[in-house]
């Protein structure tokens, strides 16, 4: 489902009419939406099925972690990179980029905390995989219209990380290209596009 506004049909799956969102045949058609939702529910299904561990650990304290690492992406990093990305006031710019680096800042504490080479230690977790999509689109989008990258020496491990995650197969076949991504936020630039409230721009 793309565009705005979405289709009837889809928002009687999901009255907020977000992405992603999940039907499930097998439990009357039950509703999950919200990526973070939608991602620990599979974890979950996928382990109830094969019973053994998935991207989710079973451990109380790792799955806190994760949620605090998934929330802080949702509520703090992601409103700080899309209202950067669509700032037009170019004397904002340094203001709008110094608060996205603080954010990024706790992914940077919690891989020197973890030692690497992902945010939980040595697994590839769904702390990774949600947070991943956030980032491909930062350093595609950032790069075109602000000319930003990631400063290495300000956060050496998080730019680990990130080549970490891209060396992954299953990355490397699900990713957009960097062509495909320009195409699709050029729409949301030109449109002063809220980000479902994300963009902070007045």
């Amino acid at each position: 489902v793309s565009g705005m506004p979405k289709p009837d049909w889809y928002l009687k799956i999901n009255p907020r009419g977000k992405v992603p969102a999940i039907r499930v045949p097998t439990a009357d058609y039950a509703v999950i939406y919200e990526s973070a939702i939608c991602n620990e529910f599979l974890c979950d299904y996928a382990t109830s099925r094969q019973q053994k561990q998935t991207l989710l650990p079973m451990d109380p304290f790792a799955r806190a972690k994760i949620r605090l690492l998934n929330d802080h992406c949702d509520n703090v990093f992601s409103k700080t990179q899309f209202t950067f990305l669509m700032n037009k006031d170019e004397s904002k710019d340094e203001e709008l980029c110094n608060e996205m680096e603080e954010a990024l800042q706790m992914y940077e504490d919690a891989l020197v905390e973890s030692k690497g080479p992902y945010l939980l230690g040595e697994d590839f977790s769904i702390a990774d995989l949600h947070l991943l999509p956030f980032i491909q689109r930062l350093t595609i989008t950032l790069k075109h219209w602000k000319d930003y990258e990631l400063p290495s020496e300000k956060f050496p491990k998080f730019v680990g990380w990130i080549q970490s995650c891209l060396e992954r197969e299953s990355v490397k076949e699900s990713s957009m290209t960097r062509e495909k991504t320009i195409e699709i936020y050029s729409r949301f630039v030109e449109a002063e596009y809220k980000f479902g409230g994300l963009n902070k721009n007045k």
